[in-house]
């Protein structure tokens, strides 16, 4: 009674945590700004989740149990994919720093079982507070910025980033927090009992949420969601149509409320706001670091540089802005092919289960937020393309939490799925727990210098000494 007692403990804590992470660490920073930067605070809270979640995981002997499907085949691709991620970060130039984003990955990936899990217990309940996090979080945020922007306004002085944006360490960090959570804030239009005014209100926010994308400058964003709408509309036909007519609306009254804001008023009071627009003709150009990528990945086919290893092999950027380049590079190319295949088979079942014929027998809010996943997953994916989407803290912890969500909605909706699962348990041992285990003490060994080093005030911060611009695990201090 006690183990479960501190069990649900942990897990509550972590989940607490997570929520904080995403919440307010974009807006608010808690930590002394001359010893912990907002990107290493935000890598710290990351950290600190992933322990609590793989000391939970390593205490519940039951754990993975009955939310886990695990088809044999793949069984042994998660057995190859960690078989060569741990030969890769050994091989590595520094295989310590290796081990780090390998077990970054893997606690992720239990975060997410731990969010499947809390899904399947009460569903309508976990979406609702689920949409409020993620509405109190933009909020926040947006008090934070427009409080910036009438300042500037008032005074007349020109916006240069980082302000009004604040909480990361690149804006493009920052359009990738926003991506994440623009089709989850649209759910309460579309299945939830409001108000009138209410729903009145939420449109005018998420206009307002649509600014901070065109004045931030992300073409990128602006090409996934596209892409992404396009999909979702491919696949679900006309039950995707209030979704995407949501959307739409946003996204031009997003558009004019920008134009009034940055070009409208700054010409009546006399100012210039703006320092960049979406519409813009320059591009930082990512070809060099896809090249680098492709030829390290060309170079080292099997088993790539190593986990996080892109840093130690190019100067001008820690990664490359294209997950699927990094992969390959760093984990290898059959890391990356196991990898996507594992991906396409997960896209492939959800798409079987949740087609457009299914949707139709579901209920309102389960049939958008179908919807709205394969539509958020799609986006990002994308985005990830041309961008760190699979790099930064908040980033990896909102797509881990996505998959999560996905995992849940699926074995939620389809109980049958569990009773063909293989749960790698056997008798009283639990293969799931003792991984954790073995994760969560590689983790703390390979984190602990830099958090160190971080925390005692050194000039270096939580540098991990690699000569790469921009951060990748914290941020560099050369």
């Amino acid at each position: 009674m006690q183990n479960v007692k501190f069990l649900r403990i942990l897990k509550h804590i972590a989940l607490l945590i997570c929520i904080a992470l995403i919440s307010f660490l974009p807006s608010l920073h808690f930590m002394p700004k001359e010893i912990i930067w907002f990107h290493d605070g935000q890598r710290l809270l990351e950290i600190i989740i992933l322990c609590i979640v793989l000391l939970y995981s390593t205490f519940n002997k039951n754990f993975g149990e009955p939310i886990i499907l695990i088809e044999y085949w793949l069984v042994y691709a998660f057995t190859a994919l960690i078989v060569l991620s741990i030969l890769s970060s050994l091989l590595a130039i520094s295989p310590r720093h290796a081990f780090i984003e390998a077990t970054i990955f893997v606690g992720l990936s239990y975060l997410a079982l731990i969010i499947a899990t809390s899904y399947r217990m009460n569903s309508e309940v976990f979406i609702k507070r689920l949409v409020y996090i993620a509405w109190g979080s933009i909020l926040l945020y947006m008090v934070s910025f427009y409080v910036g922007y009438t300042t500037a306004t008032i005074v007349k002085k020109p916006l240069v980033w980082p302000l009004p944006f604040t909480g990361f360490s690149n804006i493009r960090s920052f359009n990738q927090y926003q991506l994440w959570a623009i089709g989850l804030l649209c759910l309460p239009l579309l299945a939830f009992e409001l108000k009138p005014k209410v729903r009145n209100w939420l449109y005018v926010a998420l206009t307002f949420w649509w600014v901070l994308l065109f004045y931030s400058a992300s073409r990128g964003v602006l090409i996934a969601w596209l892409l992404g709408i396009t999909v979702t509309a491919l696949i679900y036909k006309k039950l995707a149509w209030p979704f995407i007519r949501i959307q739409l609306i946003n996204i031009l009254s997003g558009l004019f409320t920008y134009f009034a804001l940055f070009t409208v008023i700054p010409k009546l009071n006399g100012s210039t706001l703006v320092t960049g627009t979406v519409l813009r003709e320059t591009a930082n150009d990512r070809i060099d670091l896809w090249h680098k990528a492709l030829t390290l990945a060309i170079e080292y086919p099997w088993l790539g540089v190593g986990p996080m290893h892109y840093a130690w092999h190019n100067t001008t950027s820690a990664h490359p802005h294209n997950s699927i380049l990094q992969l390959a590079a760093e984990f290898g190319i059959p890391a990356t092919l196991i990898i996507l295949s594992i991906a396409g088979f997960g896209i492939y079942a959800w798409l079987i289960k949740f087609n457009s014929l299914q949707l139709v027998k579901e209920n309102l809010v389960n049939k958008n937020f179908s919807i709205i996943l394969i539509f958020t997953i799609t986006t990002n994916a994308i985005y990830s393309l041309v961008d760190g989407v699979i790099v930064m803290p908040i980033s990896q912890v909102m797509m881990f939490a996505t998959i999560g969500l996905m995992v849940g909605h699926y074995a939620y909706t389809n109980p049958s799925y569990t009773k063909k699962s293989h749960t790698l348990s056997h008798g009283k041992f639990n293969l799931l727990a003792f991984f954790a285990l073995l994760t969560l003490v590689t983790l703390a060994w390979s984190t602990f210098p830099e958090i160190a080093q971080g925390l005692s005030g050194h000039e270096k911060g939580f540098s991990t000494g690699q000569s790469a611009i921009g951060p990748r695990l914290w941020r560099e201090v050369n």
